[in-house]
């Protein structure tokens, strides 16, 4: 079954709002792991 453009879109933003929640996660867990261990505050996160 061939996706049109419009589905292929619609699939495309899904993924990329799923990933930018998983990043959001990821950070805050991070940055509250990096604290805890260091007693400092993280200025930047970076992620691919």
């Amino acid at each position: 079954m061939a996706l049109t453009r419009e589905q292929a879109l619609a699939q495309f933003q899904r993924a990329k709002l799923r990933k930018r929640e998983c990043i959001d996660k990821l950070e805050k867990t991070m940055k509250a792991a990096y604290e805890k261990q260091t007693g400092k505050t993280a200025n930047y996160f970076f992620a691919l």
